[in-house]
């Protein structure tokens, strides 16, 4: 959901724009953290914590495992340095610092004041690719050297006060990208668009999904495309009500995959489930494994608890299996899937043992895994678990909106998530942490 954090962009940007003053550094130092890992796992690394915010997305470069990048929102319009917080690591995930994904003056993103919601992705060959909203527009970038200099363009969609975007690299050259209109507060409509050319040019969008009677507010999860760049998958929750009050007041949802066959140009929608209760937190994430199965998971309260539900299609998402719980007994959020090899998925969320902890003052929280195999055949099997022995934090946490999880080239989980921490002066706010498998 797009992120405000201050409204003078207009006259900042005429500021910034005639007083061919350089633009700020940025970046704070982080100390580590040590929080002992739960067999299987590797200790999490704490990327920061003040250049965080509850979405965080991470993407893995599939030409050198070594680079990896994440980022999550800073607020727009940021006025101070013009973009979200991203960050990169050279050394797999073990350190990461602070990353500058705007070009020199020649790059008009330096003057429309992105920072409000972001993502992150790497093409087949090793390109990266950066999306972040501004208040007017939707800025991407693309960088072909590991992050050292960057190009782009603040026009990337066709509408006006975009929000919420996703990536998913292609071939070579190749960026696929949904967004849609501003969430909270408006009827809305999901796009499409792409660009074959590095970012530098994209096509006209098109509509992904729209308000209906059945639901004028939508909220769109993250989009997966085949191998084949013709068929493309992208999870939505749909409800009636604006996003006002408390998250669990907002009333029933319907959960639908929208499905294009024709690599975009065209979009129907398929019911998934109805849900009595909102999807908590606010995105529904979903994964296509290397046969082609695709996978969905989300967040809903239940009498008991919050569970995290998982189901699949085995029919390119004309039907789908009745949600199951991947444990029961806990307070589950903000959960995202990935397809691993065919009918396997794996999946991170973060949570707490209580299943009341969203209602309490205090609760223990930490992130959790899980992993799926042998869906659509009889012998289906889920195992799941924390992370960490001891908490990621402890007290009232702010709920994430997503997190991301990612599966390397032999299998293993790796998950670039946000978490609330305490700072040495006792305040709490988000932090970004990177963690992996064993």
């Amino acid at each position: 959901m797009l992120k405000a954090i201050k409204l003078t962009a207009a006259f900042a940007l005429v500021a910034v724009v005639f007083s061919g003053q350089a633009l700020p550094s940025f970046g704070k130092p982080v100390k580590p953290v040590k929080i002992p890992a739960a067999t299987g796992w590797n200790s999490p690394v704490l990327v920061h914590s003040d250049e965080a915010h509850r979405e965080t997305s991470l993407a893995m470069s599939p030409s050198d495992p070594n680079v990896q990048i994440v980022c999550a929102p800073s607020g727009v319009p940021n006025t101070d340095y013009n973009q979200s917080y991203f960050h990169i690591s050279h050394d797999a995930g073990r350190s990461w610092k602070p990353m500058r994904v705007e070009g020199g003056p020649t790059d008009a993103r330096n003057y429309t004041f992105e920072g409000g919601d972001c993502d992150v992705a790497f093409d087949a060959g090793g390109t990266m690719y950066s999306a972040d909203t501004w208040l007017w527009n939707l800025s991407v970038g693309h960088s072909s050297d590991a992050g050292k200099t960057w190009d782009g363009t603040p026009l990337a969609a066709s509408g006006l006060v975009v929000d919420r975007p996703w990536l998913v690299g292609g071939p070579e050259g190749t960026v696929h990208i949904t967004y849609q209109d501003l969430q909270c507060c408006t009827p809305s409509t999901i796009w499409y668009t792409r660009s074959t050319d590095f970012g530098k040019t994209f096509t006209p969008t098109t509509s992904v999904a729209t308000a209906g009677p059945d639901g004028a507010f939508t909220w769109q999860g993250n989009l997966v495309v085949a191998p084949n760049q013709k068929d493309l998958y992208l999870v939505y929750s749909r409800r009636q009500g604006a996003a006002v009050g408390d998250l669990d007041d907002q009333g029933p949802e319907t959960l639908w995959v929208a499905v294009s066959h024709d690599a975009g140009a065209s979009w129907k929608s398929n019911l998934i489930a109805s849900l009595p209760n909102p999807i908590s937190y606010l995105y529904p994430s979903i994964g296509m494994d290397k046969g082609g199965m695709l996978h969905v998971v989300y967040s809903s309260k239940s009498k008991a608890d919050r569970p995290v539900f998982y189901t699949f299609s085995k029919d390119k998402g004309e039907s789908w299996s009745k949600p199951m719980p991947l444990l029961s007994g806990v307070a589950g959020f903000s959960p995202a899937v990935v397809g691993g090899p065919a009918g396997e998925a794996a999946v991170a969320w973060y949570g707490s043992p209580d299943p009341k902890a969203y209602d309490k003052a205090k609760a223990d929280w930490y992130f959790y895994w899980a992993k799926v195999k042998g869906a659509g055949t009889t012998k289906l099997r889920i195992s799941a678990g924390k992370t960490t022995t001891k908490p990621i934090f402890s007290g009232r946490s702010d709920i994430p909106e997503f997190e991301t999880v990612r599966l390397d080239p032999a299998g293993r989980i790796h998950i670039g998530a946000s978490a609330f921490f305490t700072r040495p002066d006792r305040s709490t706010g988000w932090a970004i942490y990177y963690q992996s498998e064993r």
